[in-house]
């Protein structure tokens, strides 16, 4: 039976989703926009190849409390949180 020739490319795509996610992680600790903005731009860059980036809420500031990627969202009066996070992170 042969092996899967997608699965390279699925492990590939994997990796750099994790790659993108530790970026953003490493933006939190250390306070650094730059990180961040380097992070949406390579994702940006993949979703107009045509891959998907993962999740928006891993990527995308809060739109609601401002929680960077990488972090959780705060409560905020008048706003509920589903799983943690504002429901507006969740959608493009």
């Amino acid at each position: 039976m042969a092996s899967d020739p997608g699965a390279s490319a699925k492990r590939t795509l994997g990796r750099a989703r994790e790659t993108v996610q530790k970026i953003h992680q490493a933006a939190v600790r250390h306070q650094d926009p730059h990180l961040h903005q380097l992070a949406d731009d390579i994702s940006e860059i993949a979703l107009t190849l045509g891959h998907d980036a993962g999740p928006v809420q891993e990527w995308r500031v809060c739109p609601v409390c401002g929680a960077e990627p990488g972090s959780h969202c705060i409560r905020k009066p008048g706003h509920e949180l589903v799983d943690g996070m504002h429901p507006e992170r969740t959608r493009l």
